[in-house]
């Protein structure tokens, strides 16, 4: 039987932390303590900024729905664009819910009444009671086109819908204006569109299921339906020198709020530095909500996390905030007696593979953009050594039924422990890869990581370096780091 207060992995899409901070409500015990250089003046190379005060109030609030294994933050590429062109931050939120059995676009007025019904009405009326907004505008990914659809086919939720984003899905949206997007390397290398009275349809070419909801070139139809004008900036652009962070922590897949502890550091030259956390954020009301807080713009960071028993979870690293992110998740592995009834089937086809030992690291790599896609120029070294290859992101990927979509999570650990870098598909799940990456733990150094994205966003280069944390720590508890590509 597995000790959930020592259970420690993390999952495809964010890390496995629990952790939360005060709640709208002010319902929650949170604190936030910050080092002495956390107000240090930022000399980070920034031509322009684009100040969240500065934003654009007058444009409609923005609700995401993601899809299937899915979560807010796979829509936070594309919201910080928004935000470079004056979207408010605080004004685009996303509606989370069990992706393998809620029906969150349903009305709750039924009998019996629909697993996780009401959820996007109420983030809708939630967020146009907090903007003064008559109407929003609304986008649904994937399985999340689905839901958007019942959404909309209800007249009195339509009226609340200015214009509707349909990432890769074929609903039927009625009267509602739509912008749909598909790509021509969408699932099946097929696209799929929205149907409807009022449907202007968009199919890119280079970007794969997940970065159809997530890429820059989406970001450019969206924003150019949205507003009648091109955007003034293509990439992110620097915001505060205190960027904002908030989110939400929860379970992976079935989006369980979780609670606990974080502390955060900047990652510096010193590997596994264990010095004073330059923010810690604590909570235990267990709404999963943590923040605002802030950080410092243009700063790598590891997040640290806590279960609500005080113990080790794992880390996360986070290539630099440039500006605010309000759509950070903060995934906790999913687990048989998490209240959703499936926890145990998904951590079984996710974080359950993953082998720990003490001398190697166990690395979970994720890209904000899209998936990791080396039939589409993308190029991921570890040390210098190239991970992508035909068989764990290209072309035989995509004819795997589990990554034909693309590949979202990229799992990398020494699956045989014999100290070699094998590479090949070790084990796959529904858009996770699996792959023999050796990473020497035995002693504390930093691990050097770069990623271009190919033809899906040739202006995303990322370098960082992250400290080599074993995958098992002193008491043999599994450890899993997970890196974010933003």
């Amino acid at each position: 039987m597995i000790n959930r207060a020592r259970y420690v992995a993390f999952t495809c899409l964010s890390l496995v932390v629990a952790c939360s901070s005060k709640s709208e409500s002010g319902s929650s015990a949170e604190s936030q303590t910050q080092g002495p250089d956390a107000e240090a003046p930022v000399d980070d190379n920034c031509p322009v900024v684009v100040k969240d005060e500065d934003c654009d109030k007058s444009l409609r609030p923005f609700v995401f729905v993601h899809g299937t294994y899915g979560s807010g933050d796979n829509f936070a590429h594309v919201a910080a664009l928004l935000t470079s062109n004056g979207y408010c931050p605080d004004h685009i939120v996303a509606v989370e819910y069990n992706s393998l059995g809620d029906s969150p676009g349903a009305s709750c007025d039924a009998t019996p009444k629909p697993q996780g019904c009401g959820k996007i009405d109420a983030v809708v009326n939630d967020i146009m009671a907090k903007t003064g907004a008559t109407q929003v505008d609304l986008a649904g990914h994937s399985q999340g086109t689905a839901h958007c659809g019942t959404y909309l086919a209800d007249a009195g939720n339509a009226k609340k819908v200015a214009h509707y984003i349909n990432f890769s899905g074929s609903p039927d949206v009625g009267d509602t204006p739509t912008l749909s997007l598909s790509s021509q390397h969408d699932l099946g290398n097929t696209p799929h569109h929205a149907t409807g009275k009022n449907v202007t349809t968009f199919t890119l070419m280079d970007e794969d299921h997940f970065a159809v909801a997530a890429s820059t070139r989406s970001f450019v139809q969206v924003y150019q339906y949205l507003t009648g004008n091109m955007p003034t900036y293509n990439t992110v652009q620097c915001g505060d020198e205190q960027v904002t962070i908030e989110g939400l922590a929860e379970t992976f897949a079935d989006n369980t709020p979780m609670a606990g502890r974080i502390e955060i550091r900047p990652i510096g030259t010193n590997p596994r530095d264990t010095s004073k956390p330059e923010v810690t954020v604590t909570n235990a009301d267990g709404n999963g909500h943590f923040g605002p807080f802030t950080l410092r713009r243009n700063v790598p960071y590891e997040f640290r996390g806590f279960d609500e028993h005080k113990n080790l979870i794992g880390y996360q690293f986070f290539t630099p905030f440039k500006r605010s992110n309000r759509l950070v998740r903060l995934l906790s592995p999913a687990y048989a007696n998490d209240g959703s009834g499936i926890g145990g089937t998904i951590a079984a086809a996710s974080t359950d593979k993953i082998v720990h030992a003490s001398d190697d690291v166990a690395l979970v790599g994720r890209w904000a953009g899209g998936g990791f896609r080396q039939d589409l120029g993308a190029s991921l070294k570890i040390d210098g050594t190239e991970i992508l290859t035909d068989v764990t992101a290209g072309s035989k990927a995509l004819a795997n039924s589990n990554t034909s979509g693309g590949v979202v999570g990229l799992f990398m650990y020494d699956a045989n422990q014999d100290h070699q870098t094998q590479l090949g598909m070790v084990d796959s799940g529904p858009f996770l890869m699996f792959t023999d990456v050796y990473m020497d733990a035995s002693k504390p150094r930093m691990i050097d990581i770069t990623f271009t994205a190919g033809s899906e966003d040739t202006n995303d280069t990322n370098e960082i370096k992250i400290p080599n944390w074993p995958s098992k720590d002193q008491y043999g508890n599994p450890v899993t780091s997970l890196l974010m590509l933003q």
